[in-house]
């Protein structure tokens, strides 16, 4: 057998090796062929789209693993797990007494208490059924987008938000889809034009009138109204509980995000990079993260609401309750929603990319 010395680190290697097995030395690359001998003259290196080297993942999905489907089951049946996890998680009744969810229909509407059961079941199916991958990424974008809408129909039994704000999470979806792609795909025009228009819907969401506004806001920031508001929009709730106190400024902050996020988040996918590197979706990616995980991440800051101690009692529904059974059983079921609103957040966003580029295959090259 011949041998090839490694003219990096002078190991023998076998003649058809493509890599030195000491160093790791690409035989191939032009500089290591040059300091080999050989003659590299006629050597072109290969041309790199502009924004082409970049994260390959975005929250650990591959855009490859997505079109062809395999990241796609994985989610569904990792999701289908979760929510039957959730779904058998105790909720709270008029903060005093815990049921499985079956038993509490008449304390909420039965489609928003019994659909995690339903949602793991169309998991499973997109799991174990002969569907092709754009059929299975439809099933949960449906399954994730329905779950988000039936979350805060929950709010009562965990003092979480109660009102839906259809254009708000609407514009973060959309927007987030367009954030997700461009991070995939640098030079692609219309996940621009979704990034512009989620933060479009979601601006108008914020200035919408409400009627009975303040069930817009977990229970702790209704406090902080010095008399009842029977209509106004979500900025204005929003603004009226900003910052009152220290253990909410953080819930307080995430209210307004989609109005700060979006906006920034178009921004920077609008800029187009001109090198190899897409040094613009460096600063991108942690803004999408936001965008996508909008609605568990209001969960988990809700839940840390809760934290700490408190010997008082408070006035709710006509009815005095000790602070701590209060925060006891709300903190439990904000738990059971971020755990639900997690596997709809990314099951509502992570396979929209298969059914973008399935659907809308030459958007990629669009200029």
């Amino acid at each position: 057998m011949s041998w090839i010395p490694c003219p990096v680190c002078s190991q023998n290697n076998p003649s058809n090796s493509m890599r030195c097995s000491s160093c790791g030395a690409d035989f191939s690359d032009p500089d290591v062929m040059a300091m080999m001998g050989e003659d590299v003259s006629n050597i072109v290196a290969p041309e790199v789209a502009a924004g082409s080297l970049a994260h390959g993942t975005f929250l650990g999905f591959s855009e490859e693993g997505l079109v062809t489907g395999g990241a796609v089951r994985k989610l569904a049946l990792v999701g289908s797990i979760v929510l039957i996890a959730a779904f058998l998680v105790p909720v709270s009744i008029n903060f005093e007494e815990r049921v499985m969810a079956w038993k509490a229909l008449e304390s909420a509407p039965s489609i928003a208490l019994l659909f995690p059961a339903l949602a793991a079941l169309m998991g499973l199916v997109a799991f174990v059924a002969p569907l092709q991958t754009w059929q299975r990424s439809a099933t949960l974008v449906a399954a994730g987008m329905v779950g988000i809408t039936t979350l805060p129909f929950l709010g009562s039994l965990s003092g979480s938000p109660e009102k839906l704000l259809p254009l708000i999470w609407l514009g973060t979806l959309v927007g987030g889809w367009g954030l997700v792609l461009r991070c995939y795909d640098a030079q692609n025009m219309f996940a621009r034009k979704l990034a512009i228009g989620g933060a479009v819907i979601a601006f108008v969401g914020f200035f919408l009138p409400l009627s009975d506004p303040q069930q817009a806001v977990p229970l702790e920031m209704r406090f902080y109204f010095r008399e009842s508001m029977d209509s106004g929009s979500a900025f204005t709730v929003y603004k009226t509980v900003f910052n009152k106190d220290p253990m909410v400024f953080f819930s307080s902050l995430y209210l307004f995000l989609p109005l700060a996020v979006l906006p920034l988040g178009a921004a920077l996918a609008w800029a187009k990079p001109s090198g190899a590197w897409d040094k613009a979706g460096m600063l991108l990616r942690p803004v999408a993260w936001l965008a996508v995980l909008y609605v568990p991440i209001g969960f988990a800051l809700f839940a840390f609401n809760l934290l700490g101690e408190n010997d008082g009692r408070v006035f709710i529904n006509n009815a005095v309750y000790s602070w701590n059974d209060v925060t006891s059983h709300a903190l439990l079921g904000r738990l059971r929603l971020l755990a639900l609103g997690a596997v709809f957040a990314l099951w509502a966003s992570m396979p929209a990319m298969t059914l973008l580029r399935h659907f809308l295959p030459k958007a990629k090259n669009e200029a």
